[in-house]
């Protein structure tokens, strides 16, 4: 029998978008799913939308909460699946990827799976912008190798595409219910450390990942406070040598992603609308959605 899957969908005015989530969720057809929605007190469509569903799902409630991560923690208080994802309610699962996923943990027996997200800027149409592929905390390693670039980037893989056993959770702690904005590559980082590594499906685009205006996450400044506290949190789990190349290293990273985000980000996005103009032929690769993977260039696609 397929191992029990649960899937969490925190969802607060996002009633343009969920209707897809929920399908995607439900169209995989997956045999033993345990579906929850947890809205915090929505005030557009979306209630609606959920409703229609409602005999589809195992729970659902819509009513003020903490935040985003207390809405999933809520969620996975509420459900028993042996596995646990969370997909947000702007964001949708690609067809066959609930098989994928248990597919990877049945063969690699590991505590956690990642696969590819295709990145997606809102529009009509809207505007394919690259496959995120999951790498692991190694590659995030600049000079001085060690942990401490984990804590520092912070490394983390495509959420969406992120599939839990539930043991995860009962060994190393929920999400973070401080945290607004990275509540997600903290809980990554946090397993990583604990030497409980994903089994990652670099080659697998699992979900899509939406960009809009509207988006909590959208830009690095939203995030900024909330990462520079990775080094109080992480800190004591380190050793005193990558200690001492944590403290060496953090001002310049946060320095140079300061610059990044305040000069070099805002060039690049001003450039890439200027190529737009220019014939494909001529266009220099040079904008993000040029340099990463398309969707058609990876084997499993739809």
């Amino acid at each position: 029998m397929a191992p029990k899957l649960s899937v969490i969908t925190p969802s607060y005015n996002q009633g343009r978008f969920i209707e897809r989530t929920i399908r995607s969720v439900l169209d995989q057809g997956y045999p033993n799913l345990e579906y929850v929605i947890v809205d915090g007190g929505s005030t557009d469509e979306t209630v609606e939308v959920i409703r229609r569903y409602e005999d589809r799902l195992a729970w659902w409630v819509s009513e003020p909460d903490e935040g985003q991560s207390h809405a999933i923690n809520k969620g996975i208080e509420r459900t028993s699946g042996e596995i646990v994802a969370y997909i947000n309610s702007d964001d949708y699962y690609l067809r066959g990827a609930f098989e994928t996923a248990i597919a990877a943990f049945e063969r690699s027996g590991a505590g956690w799976v990642a696969g590819a997200s295709l990145d997606l800027l809102d529009g009509d149409p809207p505007v394919e912008l690259g496959v995120w592929q999951p790498r692991p905390p190694s590659a995030s390693e600049g000079p001085l190798a060690g942990r401490q670039w984990w804590v520092l980037r912070p490394w983390h893989v495509p959420q969406p595409s992120a599939f839990w056993r539930r043991e995860m959770f009962r060994l190393h702690g929920t999400f973070r219910e401080d945290l607004r904005n990275v509540f997600d590559a903290e809980l990554m980082v946090r397993l990583a450390i604990a030497g409980e590594m994903p089994a990652l499906l670099p080659d697998q685009v699992l979900a899509t990942r939406l960009g809009h205006p509207g988006q909590k996450s959208r830009g690095f400044g939203h995030s900024r406070a909330e990462i520079r506290c990775f080094a109080e949190i992480f800190g004591p789990r380190l050793t005193n040598a990558e200690r001492r190349r944590l403290a060496l290293l953090r001002c310049p990273v946060w320095a140079l992603r300061t610059v990044r985000e305040i000069a070099v980000d805002p060039a690049l996005r001003l450039g890439g609308r200027l190529l737009e103009h220019l014939p494909a032929r001529l266009r220099r690769r040079i904008r993000g959605r040029d340099r990463r993977n398309s969707l058609a260039e990876l084997r499993r696609y739809r």
